[in-house]
């Protein structure tokens, strides 16, 4: 650790441990007493360690007992206070966790005039010699998506307790976000039953591909976990795990084009209308502007992609031998994004609040960094 004293002001280079202990030193009359007095005393572009700046009142020789125990006391308090404000958010993320698994499990409530009622009443979709109601498709659709946002809200709630790494917590961040706004996507009340029927088919004919694509990989080394799932004693089909996933893709794309739907081959998976997470973060009705973002500086962050930015707050939660709860909640907004975008959709198309109380107050703690901005 580093340090220069200019009057009544000390500033210290060094992480928060060093700093415990140079007031320590400070107050028992040791080296660091003997500070240097000239100005750039260490050098200001240098990116490693963190810079304090304390001020003393009056003249810091008068009092220099009471000055330093109250500057230990002081980043003692403020640590206390960034420990709790973390645990109280990652309870807060927990809980929506908690929510989002039982919404991924659960028969929705919904009111009677609700594009989701509305959706019940729709003609059966009629895929090979099986029929599955579209509402039963929609939910299907989303909730495969509600789950995996659930299962990811419980990591980001471990990495924030941890502190530990901050590229983790953005990519996972980034996770929640996209699961959101697939499940979000499907439900969008702002278009019809058949826009909505098109995106969850479309969404379903990219599962099956990639499961093609992942079984051709690893070959017999992939085993389906519905295999070994029963439910009063039959095994549950419900994700096709006893079906030919190519003859259902087949079976999609037959009833794309009876109904006169275009249907697209791209280079990984047929599509009945185009979909990316791009195009849904800037067109999803119930954003606010801060989607985009969410999207593209988590992935810049996780990807590298502006170099300096990446670098110098990796290397910072590095010299500091923590990733702070303020600096993860910085680069994770979409761990926020996502639910709320999610939750906001899901109100509208059922017509009835989810979460409501547990949002509110994961909202709040979210976005409260103790002045950190």
């Amino acid at each position: 650790m580093t340090a220069g004293q200019f009057g009544r002001a000390v500033w210290l280079r060094g992480d928060i441990a060093d700093v415990r202990l140079w007031a320590r030193e400070y107050l028992h009359g040791g080296p660091a007493t003997r500070l240097p007095m000239k100005e750039n005393a260490f050098p200001w572009s240098a990116p490693s360690g963190r810079v304090w700046r304390v001020t003393g009142e009056g003249d810091a020789s008068s009092d220099d007992e009471a000055w330093a125990m109250e500057f230990i006391d002081r980043l003692n308090r403020g640590t206390q206070e960034a420990h709790e404000r973390r645990d109280a958010l990652a309870v807060a993320v927990d809980e929506i966790a908690h929510g989002f698994t039982q919404l991924g499990l659960k028969p929705w409530k919904m009111r009677r005039k609700s594009p989701a009622r509305e959706d019940m009443k729709a003609p059966d979709v009629l895929l090979g010699d099986r029929a599955e109601s579209v509402a039963t498709i929609l939910r299907y659709e989303s909730a495969v998506n509600i789950l995996s946002a659930a299962d990811q809200l419980r990591g980001f709630a471990v990495l924030l307790r941890a502190e530990a790494s901050l590229m983790g917590a953005v990519s996972v961040a980034r996770g929640i976000f996209e699961a959101c706004l697939w499940a979000t996507a499907v439900i969008d009340p702002t278009i019809t039953t058949d826009e909505r029927l098109q995106r969850a088919l479309t969404r379903r004919l990219a599962r099956l591909s990639a499961g093609i694509r992942l079984k051709n990989m690893l070959g017999d080394g992939v085993n389906d976990a519905d295999q070994f799932i029963e439910i009063d004693g039959d095994v549950d089909d419900q994700h096709g795990s006893n079906r030919d996933p190519a003859k259902d893709i087949d079976d999609i794309v037959s009833y794309a084009k009876d109904r006169g739907w275009p249907v697209k081959k791209s280079r990984r998976a047929s599509e009945i209308t185009p979909l990316s997470i791009d195009w849904l973060s800037e067109n999803l009705e119930r954003r606010i502007g801060l989607e985009g973002y969410a999207w593209t500086s988590g992935s810049s962050m996780a990807h590298g992609e502006h170099a300096p930015d990446t670098a110098s707050w990796v290397e910072l939660s590095q010299d500091l031998g923590t990733a702070p709860a303020w600096l993860i909640q910085l680069w994770s907004t979409g761990a926020w994004a996502g639910p709320r975008l999610f939750l906001a959709t899901l109100a509208n198309y059922t017509g009835r609040v989810s979460l409501g109380r547990e949002y509110q107050r994961f909202e709040g703690l979210f976005w409260n960094t103790g002045g950190k901005s």
